[in-house]
C-alpha cells in the first residue's frame, strides 16, 4: 500500500483508526483486524468524500500482486461484521463508499440530558437511554444494500420513514440499523413500539416511557418535546401505519424541538411531511428463472426461505432438483419476507414442489408462524393482509377488491375504465385518488413501462384476498365482463394500429405484451361466457404480438374454433386471418381451406369499404398457404400474385407492404427454377429491409434469407447468417425460430460436406422441432447426413420417413430440401442398388417420429 500522507486519527462513532500505529480501536480498546482489511478500511476512510472503485482498491492494496475481486468482498464482509453494515456502502457494479459520520473532536465525557432522572430541563447525569432492542436480532438476509442506503439517508436527514408492504421486513431492517449505530450518538438509540397504541392521546407518554424521560406537566406533546430537546440520539417509531397523522405531528414536533434528535419511522404509508425523507423497501431478490441451488441462495428471497426452512427442520436441503420450485414459490410470494417465512414452515411437511404448486390456496395454507411470540398480525398471511387493508376507507376498499380482476399490471386508463362505476360516486377521479392511497399503503406496486408510462399491479397475495372480497360482494361476474370487454376494445383498436405505420412493430408488440396476462384471463372468461367476438378480438391481436411458437399455435387454433361463432364479419375475418397462418397450423391443407374462406369473406367486405388493405392482407396469407401445398396450380398462384400487385398502394407504410413482399417470396419459392434463385434472394433481402423499416426484429426471418443464399450457391454466406442469427437469439426462449435457423444451417453445412459440424446442429434442431411438431421442415437432412457418413441403408429408410412426413401434411419440398433429397438418393442408390434402396425406402415410410433420432444419429448402418 502507498505511504499514508495523513497520520491523523480518524474517529467515527465508537471507532478510531490510528494510521501511524496501524491500530483500530473500539471504545478506546485495540481490536484485532487483518493487515489487508485494515488497509482497505483506511483507504476508504481517507477517501470518504467519494466512491472508490474496485480497480482502485486493487491497485492501492495489492499493487504488485494479481488477486481476484472477491478478495475485496471478503474483507468488506469481515469489516461490516466488526463495524456494522452501515459503515461501508456497496455501489453495485462500481465500488464502495465509506458512509459513517466522522467525529472531528476528541471523545470525552458528554453533557447529556437526564434520562429517567429528574426533569428534562435539569441535566443530572450522562446516562444513555435503553435501546429496547432484542438481545439477539434475527439475521437480516438479502438487505445489505438496503441497510447501507438507509444508513446514508439517516446520516443526511433527521426524519426518515421506512415504507413498505406489511411483512416486507421494515422493522427488522430498522432494528439492524439501530443496533449497528448505537455508538454513533451521545445518548444512544431507542426503539419505540407503536403497534399496541390504540389511543393517539397516549402517544407522547408511550414515547416518553420508552426514552426514560419525565415530561413536565401540561400539554403532553409539549412536555415531551421539552424533555427530549437536549438529547442527541436516534429514535425509531415502529408500526406507525394506524396512527399516521398523529405520528406525523409528533415526529415533526420532536425533530423541531431537539436539534440532536433523529427520528426513524416504519410504516406502510408515508407521513406526508415536508421534512420527511422516504425509503421504500422493495421485495427480496428472486432469480429471473431456474438456476442451480448454490446460485439461487445468493438471492435474498431464496436465502431467507432456506434459512427459515432449516430452522423448522435442520434436515431441510435445497438441491438442484427442488431449487426451481423454491424460486417459483418465492416469485409467487412477490419476494415478501413474511410470506416466505410462513411458507418455509410448511416446506418440511409438504416438500418444496408441492408447496409451490399449492400457492393458489396460500391464504388457507400459510397459517403458522414459527415464532409464536410474533404479533397476531404476523401469525398468518391472511392476518397480515387484513391488517394492511383495515386502514382503507369504503371507497379504497372498493377499488382494492375490484383490482382483483387485473391479472398483472395495468395502465391507469385501463384501471379507471374497469374499476370506475359508469354512474355513481366512484368515478375515474375517485379511482385515481384511491389508487394513490393503495400505492402509499404498499398494496399496489407502481411499475414503469418502456415509454415511462406508469402501470399499477396489485401484488399476488393481496390479489387473492381482493378476489375473495370481490366474490363476497357479488361483483366478480360483472367486473370480469367489464375487464374482458374493455380489453377487447383496446386490442381491437390496437389491431388497426399495427398496420397504420404510426408505431414500430416491436414497440407495438411490447405495448400489447404488457397486458398479455390480462389478455389470457379475458379470453378464458369470454370463452366460458360464450362471447366469441370478445375472445377473438383479444386473441388475434395477442397472436400478432407473441413470438413463441407454442402460444401462437394455441391462439391460431382458438381463432379457428371460434371463427364460425363470431357475429361481427370484421372480427370473423380477423379470426380466419389468424387461423390460416401457415407456419402455425398443424395441417397445411386445412390452412389453405381456411385461407380460401377468408378470401371470400374479405371480398364481400371490400365491396362496402374503401380500404383495400384487408383484402390485400388476406390474399397475401392465401398465397403463403398455397405456396407450400402440393396440389395448388402454378397458374392460380400467378393470378393471385397479379391481383395482389393490383391491390397494392405504394404509399402504404412498411407494416403493410412487407406482407406483400413475404407473399411474393413464398409464391416464387413454390415455382422456383434454378435461374430464379437470384430473384428470390433479392426478394428475401427486400423482406428483411421491410421488416427493419417497420421496426420488427428480423432474426425470425433470417431463416428464409439463409435458405435463399444456399439456393443461389452461397453455402458459406448462409452459414455466416445462421451464426449471426443464433448469436442474436442468445438466451431467447423462441425455440421455433432457433430450430428453423439450425435446419437451414445444416443444409448449408451438408452442401459443404461438413458432417462434423452438421451432426450436432441437426441433433439440436431435430429435438426442438419434434417437440414443436414442425419436424417436417428438417426431415430430409437426416437422410443426407447418413448418406454422407457412409450409412446408405439408414439414408434410404430416413428418405422414406421424409416422404411420409411431407405426404401427411400435403406439402411439397422447397428447392434446397429437394436438392438435399436428390443428393442423398443418389449416394444411397449407388451403394445399395435400386432394388434394395426401394425396399428400404418403403420400410422407412412406416417409421414413427420417436424412432428417427436413434436411427439418424447412430454411428453405424445397422437396422
Amino acid at each position: 500500500m502507498p505511504p499514508v500522507t495523513d497520520d491523523e486519527p480518524l474517529r467515527f462513532g465508537r471507532f478510531e483508526i490510528r494510521p501511524a500505529e496501524r491500530v483500530l480501536q473500539v471504545d478506546g480498546q485495540d481490536v484485532t483486524v487483518g493487515a489487508r482489511a485494515f488497509d482497505l478500511l483506511l483507504v476508504l476512510a481517507q477517501r470518504r468524500e467519494r466512491l472508490v472503485t474496485k480497480q482502485e482498491l486493487l491497485d492501492l492494496i495489492w499493487p504488485d500482486v494479481v488477486v481476484e475481486e472477491h478478495n475485496i468482498a471478503t474483507h468488506i464482509s469481515s469489516l461490516r461484521k466488526l463495524l456494522g453494515a452501515h459503515v461501508i456502502a456497496t455501489v453495485p457494479g462500481r465500488g464502495y463508499r465509506f458512509t459513517a459520520a466522522q467525529d472531528h473532536g476528541a471523545r470525552g465525557s458528554v453533557d447529556a440530558a437526564a434520562v429517567g432522572l429528574g426533569s428534562a430541563s435539569t441535566p443530572t447525569a450522562t446516562v444513555r437511554a435503553q435501546t429496547h432492542l432484542p438481545r439477539e436480532l434475527t439475521p437480516l438476509l438479502g438487505r445489505d444494500e438496503d441497510l447501507a442506503a438507509l444508513a446514508a439517508l439517516v446520516q443526511r436527514h433527521r426524519l426518515v420513514t421506512i415504507v413498505g408492504a406489511g411483512g416486507i421486513g421494515k422493522s427488522l431492517l430498522a432494528e439492524h440499523l439501530l443496533s449497528g449505530r448505537s455508538g454513533d450518538y451521545t445518548h444512544g438509540v431507542c426503539w419505540v413500539e407503536l403497534a399496541s397504541v390504540s389511543d393517539p392521546a397516549t402517544l407522547p407518554s408511550r414515547i416518553a416511557e420508552a426514552l426514560g424521560v419525565r415530561p413536565a406537566s401540561g400539554e403532553p406533546l409539549g412536555g415531551l418535546c421539552a424533555a427530549v430537546s437536549p438529547l442527541t440520539m436516534l429514535v425509531a417509531l415502529d408500526n406507525a401505519e394506524h396512527l399516521l397523522a398523529d405520528v406525523g405531528r409528533t415526529a415533526a414536533a420532536l425533530v423541531d424541538a431537539a436539534p440532536g434528535l433523529r427520528v426513524l419511522v416504519t410504516s406502510q404509508a408515508p407521513l406526508r411531511l415536508a421534512a420527511e425523507h422516504v425509503y421504500r423497501v422493495g421485495p427480496l431478490a428472486v432469480p429471473l428463472g431456474p438456476v442451480p441451488a448454490a446460485q439461487a441462495q445468493s438471492f435474498g428471497a431464496v436465502a431467507l426461505f432456506v434459512e427459515r426452512a432449516r430452522g423448522t427442520d435442520a434436515r431441510f436441503v435445497l438441491s438442484d432438483e427442488n431449487a426451481p420450485a423454491a424460486i417459483e414459490l418465492c416469485r409467487q410470494l412477490d419476494g415478501l419476507p413474511l410470506a416466505i417465512e410462513l411458507a418455509a414452515v410448511r416446506a418440511p411437511l409438504l416438500g418444496v414442489m408441492q408447496l409451490a404448486a399449492s400457492m393458489q390456496d396460500r391464504l388457507q395454507l400459510l397459517t403458522r408462524n414459527r415464532d409464536a411470540a410474533a404479533p397476531a398480525r404476523q401469525q398468518t398471511l391472511r392476518a397480515a393482509l387484513e391488517w394492511s387493508c383495515s386502514f382503507l376507507d369504503e371507497r379504497e376498499c372498493t377499488v382494492f377488491r375490484r383490482l382483483g380482476v387485473m391479472a398483472d399490471s395495468a395502465s391507469l386508463a385501463f384501471v379507471q375504465q374497469v374499476v370506475a362505476d359508469e354512474q355513481g360516486a366512484l368515478d375515474a377521479w375517485a379511482v385515481l385518488d384511491a389508487l394513490g392511497t393503495l400505492v402509499d399503503r404498499s398494496l399496489v406496486a407502481v411499475l414503469i413501462g418502456d415509454e415511462g408510462e406508469p402501470r399499477y399491479r396489485l401484488l399476488e397475495s393481496p390479489r387473492l384476498l381482493a378476489i375473495e372480497r370481490l366474490q363476497a360482494a357479488g361483483e366478480q361476474d360483472a367486473l370480469r365482463r367489464r375487464h374482458a370487454t374493455a380489453l377487447a376494445a383496446i386490442f381491437d383498436a390496437a389491431w388497426d394500429d399495427r398496420w397504420s405505420g404510426c408505431v414500430g412493430a416491436r414497440q407495438w408488440a411490447n405495448w400489447i405484451l404488457h397486458d398479455a396476462s390480462n389478455a389470457r384471463d379475458a379470453i378464458a372468461w369470454a370463452r366460458a361466457a360464450g362471447d366469441s367476438d370478445t375472445a377473438v378480438a383479444i386473441a388475434a391481436t395477442l397472436f400478432r404480438a407473441r413470438s413463441l411458437q407454442a402460444e401462437r399455435m394455441e391462439l391460431a387454433e382458438l381463432c379457428e374454433s371460434l371463427a364460425e361463432q363470431v357475429v361481427s364479419p370484421r372480427l370473423r375475418l380477423r379470426a380466419l386471418q389468424t387461423a390460416v397462418h401457415p407456419m402455425y397450423h398443424r395441417q397445411q391443407r386445412q390452412s389453405l381451406v381456411l385461407a380460401e374462406k377468408a378470401v371470400v369473406l374479405a371480398r364481400e367486405l371490400a365491396r362496402a369499404a374503401t380500404d383495400r388493405w384487408p383484402l390485400y392482407f388476406t390474399l397475401s396469407l392465401w398465397i403463403r398457404a398455397a405456396s407450400i401445398v402440393s396440389d395448388v396450380s402454378p397458374d392460380a398462384l400467378r393470378e393471385a400474385l397479379a391481383e395482389l400487385a393490383a391491390l397494392e398502394d405504394p404509399g402504404w407504410p412498411a407494416q403493410r407492404l412487407t406482407r406483400g413482399l413475404e407473399a411474393m417470396h413464398m409464391g416464387l419459392l413454390a415455382s422456383e427454377t434454378p435461374d430464379q434463385a437470384g430473384e428470390r434472394l433479392l426478394l428475401a433481402r427486400r423482406v428483411i429491409a421491410g421488416l427493419e423499416a417497420e421496426g420488427t426484429d428480423t432474426t425470425p426471418n433470417l431463416g428464409s434469407l439463409i435458405d435463399a443464399e444456399l439456393a443461389c450457391g452461397h453455402p458459406q454466406a448462409a452459414i455466416q447468417l445462421g451464426e449471426r442469427a443464433l448469436a442474436h437469439l442468445g438466451g431467447s426462449r423462441d425455440e421455433f425460430i432457433r430450430a428453423i435457423v439450425r435446419v437451414n444451417m445444416v443444409l448449408a453445412l451438408l452442401a459443404l460436406d461438413d458432417v462434423a459440424s452438421a451432426r450436432p446442429l441437426l441433433h439440436a434442431a431435430w429435438t426442438a422441432a419434434l417437440q414443436l411438431k414442425v419436424h417436417r421442415y428438417c426431415s430430409d437432412s437426416p437422410a443426407l447426413l447418413a448418406a454422407l457418413e457412409g450409412r446408405p441403408r439408414t439414408a434410404a429408410r430416413l428418405a422414406g420417413y421424409a416422404d411420409a412426413a411431407y405426404a401427411a401434411r400435403g406439402t411439397v419440398r422447397q428447392p434446397n430440401e429437394a436438392a438435399a433429397r436428390a443428393r442423398s438418393d443418389a449416394l444411397a442408390r449407388s451403394a445399395l442398388g435400386n432394388t434394395t434402396f426401394g425396399r428400404l425406402l418403403a420400410e422407412g415410410r412406416q417409421l414413427r417420429d420417436e424412432q428417427v433420432a436413434a436411427l439418424a444419429f447412430a454411428n453405424d448402418d445397422s437396422t
